[in-house]
Parts: C-alpha cells; sequence; structure tokens
C-alpha cells in the first residue's frame, strides 16, 4: 500500500517497482480526480483517504489480514491510519512528512499492533549502492518497466507557479522548469 500526497511522484515509482516485484498495490489518495493517476502507476485499487475509513477498507481488502507494508510521504495525517492498515509483523516505511513530523508516541503500540516494523528512510546509508540502483533504473525506464509522469513544463520565469502547482497538490507527475 502507499499513501500520496505532494509525494505523488516518488509513491507512482515505488508502485510501479512493487508491481515488477510481483506485489499487490492499493493505493491511498486523498483526492478523487487523482484515482487515475494512480491506476495508472499500477495500483490494482485506489481508496479516497477523504471518503473512506482506510484500515476498515484495507482489512474488507485483504479478508482481515491487513497489509505486509505501507510506503508514506504524507507523515502526521495518515500515521495512524497506515498503523492500522498493517498486518501481522507488517513495515510502515516513512519517506517524507508533506503534512507534518509525526509526534512522539509509546513505541508499545508497535507491539500491540501486531509486532509491527517501522522506520524513516534516509538515503544516505545506501550510497555506496547509487551506480547499481541507477543502472536498474535505466533499464527500467529504458524497456518501458516504468515511466516517469511529466504533469507540466514551465518557463523558468514561471517559477512561482511551479512552487503553486506543488504546494496546492494539483500535480500528479514531475513539474520541470525550462530555462
Amino acid at each position: 500500500m502507499f499513501n500520496s500526497s505532494s509525494s505523488w511522484r516518488l509513491g507512482s515509482l515505488i508502485c510501479q517497482m512493487a508491481k515488477l516485484r510481483g506485489g499487490k498495490v492499493i493505493g491511498v489518495t486523498s483526492k478523487e480526480e487523482k484515482a487515475k493517476f494512480v491506476l495508472e502507476a499500477g495500483a490494482d485499487i485506489v481508496l479516497i483517504s477523504s471518503k473512506e475509513n482506510i484500515p476498515e477498507r484495507v482489512r474488507e481488502i485483504t479478508n482481515g489480514e491487513g497489509v505486509r507494508v505501507v510506503y508514506d510521504g504524507v507523515g502526521k495525517d495518515t500515521f495512524e491510519s497506515n498503523l492500522n492498515s498493517l498486518g501481522l509483523g507488517g513495515y510502515l516505511v516513512m519517506y517524507g512528512q508533506s503534512s507534518g513530523y509525526v509526534p512522539p508516541f509509546d513505541l508499545m503500540k508497535l507491539q500491540e499492533k501486531g509486532s509491527l516494523f517501522l522506520t524513516r528512510t534516509n538515503g544516505l546509508p545506501y550510497m555506496k549502492y547509487w551506480t547499481e540502483y541507477m543502472e536498474n533504473f535505466q533499464k527500467w525506464v529504458e524497456n518501458d518497466s516504468i515511466s516517469i509522469k511529466i504533469d507540466h513544463v514551465y518557463p523558468l520565469k514561471d517559477v512561482a507557479k511551479a512552487h503553486s502547482k506543488m504546494e496546492d497538490r494539483n500535480s500528479v507527475g514531475r513539474i520541470l522548469l525550462k530555462p
């Protein structure tokens, strides 16, 4: 499962890579207008967080089991929902905090909810593998295994418009500035 927001760009890549590895993906977005883009990224099912109880729906979809992993770039607003969507021994991988930092919480919740694992990713420890990762990524793009969606290209003079589009959470792909 992945939660998207302003982290949509990375979330769409995570979705595509999960599908390459044979995963079943439940995509979550806050806006119904973005659902079609989540499906285009390869999600099997899309849930709209502003209209549905995400943990409840995840339990329905997974026959009460919950998901094995949640990738989340949203943070504070989705944290509890994500924990409640995980199955026994599930992983919550936080890679962003577009809604703000997750406040301190009692680690006993991880035990109580089924021996869960929580991590906040940082790419720096993996830099020694960067060349290998980029070679794989390049192959995936070249053979159309994954795609990079371009939402809009702005001339550099319209940088304020580009920033507004991102800040308003109205983009569903990369926003490029052209000199």
